[in-house]
């Protein structure tokens, strides 16, 4: 213990420069060492007195003094004290990581967690990837129940030790409970490839493919706790029911059920089913769905008693529902084997076509989803949102037409949704129609006055449309709703830089935007750009060369990139790069002005 105490007293006083305490003021040096002396025999509340009678000498008592003065207040009890003592080293040194340690872990301790959440935060600014204040962040977020930082926290953990089993498992268990089932997986698949053997991600991965529908991934699962002897009589249950929706016998698993008196309907109902008993069985699992309708058992059971019965119109019903429900979970691939049945029974039944259109849509498939959606809409009264779900799909497929002509069909029913003219205004720039793209985000913007994101698009349309004052106008709108959006910086950035205004200020914003996106060619082009407005040709060379290495080379746009990399070669005097630059331009897209431009110079230099 003494040699601790000593140990954390010198690591205190070397960790800063102890101002000019021994050098001017002995009385202070004497209290000073005083204090050093009880420290090292143990005796801590005499030890905090001579600091304190060090403090009172100081006519200037430097942070050390009170960092010091707080540790040894904590170690005695004296919780007031310490506070009190780190709050002044912090007023003397705001950004001090040892006191906002300090005073971080003392707010702790008095159970202050809100507040020992802003030094945590401040702490994390300065040192984003310390693993031991991540660890405390992680044990302090817990202890508050904030899930969602907690998740964040787990996350860079994992990003420093990706084999922290614990953490991975507790991000799992978060991200199931927040419904985010798919990333949850993930965390448990991972946590198998470190540690094959371990019992809580099986099982958790286990419970995950159940809800989800996956029964055959979920009866793997089931197995392998089987052979562990993990399994209880409600797991068994499940066990049961999983293996009774892929049409393998349960009874095996049914029998090891050692106390039925408290069994779920669900597992009488196959119990009555596999008695062969399908009108008792049907009584159960129709309370099974009546209990929980998302049930894939219950309906999966309802279907093959309808089967048995031969009612085709029972079996149709069902089938939708359970098609439905496998859609929920996010299991298309089931949903759309189940939907296709459907289709056969009967090929005509709307709900189950619209229902497809959204299953191929959610797998990708386009071409299949719009089949569906534009039959729903040729043949239903009741339209719903297939017209913005048209519009969507026609989107992705590049049939902008279409999707304007499906958007204004779902402003006649949805004539006040800011969304929808959003669509239809970038839809209209993608066809080169400004002034429509203008008139669409106006509107937008109308209906919602302080959306960045409108704002910004509405200035972008003005610049295509060439009103370049209206552009600013609204860009420099959109920057004060929201100067987080590096593509609205970058934009104003570089249409002040191109006008040659504001130029302080356009490097600026590019300078936030490249600070976001350091790797984004765009950004690195505007910033080289803005230097080369501002005369600073050498710095626009850096970034403009930056550019060309991060730009996307299949873009026929990204030739202005080169051309104001010759540009700014030719005002270097390297004329030879600068011809070898705009030849590159030309590459991508061929414009007039920049072939004049080598001619002019090979002209030049032939003279």
């Amino acid at each position: 213990m003494k040699y601790s105490l000593c140990c954390i007293f010198v690591i205190l006083v070397l960790a800063m420069p102890f101002h000019s305490l021994f050098a001017v003021n002995t009385e202070s040096l004497d209290y000073f060492s005083m204090a050093y002396y009880y420290i090292y025999n143990n005796d801590l509340k005499m030890a905090k007195l001579q600091l304190e009678l060090c403090l009172l000498a100081e006519d200037d008592p430097p942070v050390l003094l009170y960092t010091i003065i707080s540790e040894i207040s904590d170690m005695v009890g004296d919780t007031e004290d310490a506070l009190k003592y780190a709050t002044k080293a912090l007023e003397l040194d705001p950004e001090n990581e040892t006191v906002l340690k300090i005073k971080m872990t003392l707010l702790f301790e008095n159970q202050e967690y809100e507040r020992s959440v802003e030094y945590l935060q401040r702490l994390l600014e300065q040192d984003p990837d310390n693993l031991q204040l991540l660890s405390y962040g992680a044990e302090l977020y817990s202890d508050l129940g904030y899930e969602n930082e907690l998740i964040d926290v787990y996350t860079r953990i994992l990003q420093i030790k990706p084999n922290l089993v614990h953490v991975r498992l507790n991000l799992g268990y978060l991200l199931s409970k927040k419904g985010l089932l798919r990333l949850a997986e993930k965390q448990y698949q991972t946590v198998l490839e470190i540690e094959p053997e371990n019992k809580k991600a099986i099982f958790y991965l286990t419970y995950i493919y159940l809800s989800n529908g996956r029964s055959e991934e979920a009866n793997r699962y089931f197995r392998e706790l089987d052979e562990k002897n993990l399994l209880t009589d409600d797991m068994l249950e499940d066990y049961a029911s999983s293996l009774f929706i892929e049409g393998q016998n349960p009874l095996s698993v049914l029998n090891r059920i050692k106390d039925r008196s408290d069994i779920l309907s669900i597992t009488r109902a196959i119990i009555k089913f596999t008695d062969g008993k399908p009108d008792e069985s049907k009584i159960y699992f129709e309370t099974a769905v009546k209990e929980d309708p998302s049930s894939i058992a219950g309906y999966t059971g309802l279907i093959r008693i309808a089967q048995i019965k031969k009612n085709q119109d029972m079996e149709t019903k069902w089938r939708f529902v359970l098609a439905g429900n496998y859609y929920n979970y996010n299991n298309f691939e089931k949903a759309l084997e189940e939907a296709l049945v459907v289709r056969e029974l009967d090929p005509v039944l709307l709900e189950n076509v619209y229902l497809l259109g959204d299953i191929y849509n959610n797998l990708g498939m386009k071409e299949e989803a719009i089949a569906e959606y534009e039959y729903f809409k040729k043949h239903s009264e009741e339209k719903g949102d297939v017209h913005i779900k048209l519009g969507l799909a026609y989107d992705e497929i590049g049939n902008n037409l279409e999707a304007v002509n499906n958007f204004l069909e779902a402003l006649n029913i949805y004539p006040d949704n800011d969304e929808l003219y959003y669509y239809l205004g970038i839809e209209y720039r993608i066809l080169k129609d400004n002034e429509n793209a203008v008139n669409a985000f106006k509107k937008a913007v109308e209906l919602k006055q302080d959306n960045a994101y409108y704002i910004f698009h509405l200035g972008v349309s003005y610049e295509r449309m060439g009103s370049i004052e209206e552009a600013i106008f609204y860009l420099d709108k959109s920057i004060r709703y929201d100067d987080n959006n590096a593509m609205a910086l970058n934009y104003l950035g570089y249409l002040l830089a191109d006008k040659g205004i504001r130029l302080d200020e356009a490097k600026v914003l590019i300078e936030n935007a490249v600070s976001m996106s350091p790797e984004n060619g765009a950004y690195l082009d505007s910033l080289g750009w803005v230097y080369y407005k501002m005369s600073d040709f050498n710095n626009a060379k850096v970034q403009l060369e930056k550019a060309v290495k991060y730009m996307d080379s299949s873009d026929e746009e990204n030739y202005l990139v080169y051309e104001h990399l010759g540009d700014t070669y030719y005002k270097i005097g390297l004329m030879k790069e600068a011809v070898a630059a705009w030849n590159e331009a030309l590459k991508l897209k061929f414009v007039e002005g920049i072939q004049d431009k080598i001619q002019k110079l090979e002209k030049e230099l032939q003279d």
